[in-house]
């Protein structure tokens, strides 16, 4: 390679190197003019209070239209100073650019120098990629009450006396006599509609005497042949509901509503023979298996059963002696 082509090979590199270094440096403009292009501020009322006053410092994001911009989500501070509370976000727009404002409350607490900022704010650049523009951050003195300590300290004051005013005292007898009021209808009412009514009401007594009402009904379940028709739940509920209410006629026994348990453990009360109690407690026995526990009843067993019945009332049957004493 002679001097002449060496000359050449040796130019044409400059300018290609020339050409890549001015490429870098336009994109590099480009993407600085685009950040520039955004901007955050902060601006306050004032830069001195006192403590516990609040102070209102003011965000405002300037960006191109086409740019997407995501304010800050403050919490707990702006720089070191407490947060308060936040405005809305106000929308200025001009031909080209728009304006993101936002006003936060903030306070100290302490006396000396804080800073309210710098907040960062998040953007979408041109490539895509998330970025981040960093606003001012601002000074501000926190003084605390100027007190004159060559002055002696006051004693405190304690309350003032007022005198009572019986138009200061209405509102509280109004409300004393409306809770009354509220107190005793409620009673009425609880009593009226809530309070629970007995379980067992008075039934009428029978026009004949409880042993010749009980074969009556016997007789008339035995007629109706409930349990030959394939109802033998049925036959059972009827037949023991006509023996607890024979109890009830003929010693006033409210035995109605009361279980084959409960019958058992009072039974002893009442007097009746102990073939009676056997007789009748084996019968209401029988009958809750078939009741509840869905146990199968032969034809001999329901006819045993109507027989034991019929047995039970002519054992607890009333004597002449003591018919007697129930007409005298």
């Amino acid at each position: 390679m002679n001097s002449a082509h060496t000359k050449l090979f040796y130019r044409l590199n400059q300018l290609r190197f020339g050409i890549f270094a001015l490429l870098i440096f336009a994109l590099g403009l480009s993407n600085l003019n685009a950040q520039t292009a955004i901007s955050a501020t902060l601006t306050t009322d004032s830069t001195h209070i006192l403590i516990g006053d609040h102070l209102n410092v003011k965000l405002a994001v300037k960006h191109p239209k086409s740019v997407k911009i995501v304010m800050p989500a403050v919490k707990d501070s702006i720089g070191n100073m407490e947060f308060i509370t936040a405005s809305k976000i106000d929308t200025i727009n001009d031909p080209t650019n728009e304006t993101l404002a936002q006003t936060y409350t903030v306070s100290a607490f302490d006396s000396g120098q804080f800073h309210a900022g710098p907040v960062a704010v998040f953007f979408k650049n041109s490539s895509g990629a998330w970025d981040t523009v960093i606003s001012n951050a601002i000074v501000v003195d926190v003084n605390t009450i100027p007190v004159d300590t060559m002055r002696p300290f006051k004693p405190i004051k304690g309350p003032l006396a007022l005198p009572y005013n019986w138009r200061d005292l209405l509102p509280y007898v109004l409300f004393t006599l409306l809770l009354l009021v509220i107190i005793i209808a409620g009673i009425l009412l609880w009593q009226k509609f809530v309070k629970k009514k007995p379980l067992i009401a008075s039934r009428p007594m029978p026009k004949d005497p409880a042993h010749i009402w009980a074969r009556k009904e016997l007789k008339k379940l035995e007629d109706e042949k409930v349990w030959q028709k394939g109802e033998t739940k049925l036959y059972y509920s009827r037949l023991t509901d006509i023996l607890r209410l024979y109890l009830e006629y003929r010693f006033n026994w409210l035995a109605l509503e009361s279980t084959t348990e409960e019958i058992q453990a009072t039974i002893d009360n009442y007097k009746m023979k102990d073939k009676a109690k056997d007789n009748l407690l084996q019968i209401l026995r029988f009958a809750d298996l078939v009741k509840f526990a869905k146990q199968q009843s032969m034809p001999d067993a329901n006819i045993k059963a109507m027989e034991s019945a019929y047995k039970f009332i002519d054992l607890t049957e009333p004597k002449e002696d003591e018919e007697k004493e129930k007409k005298s």
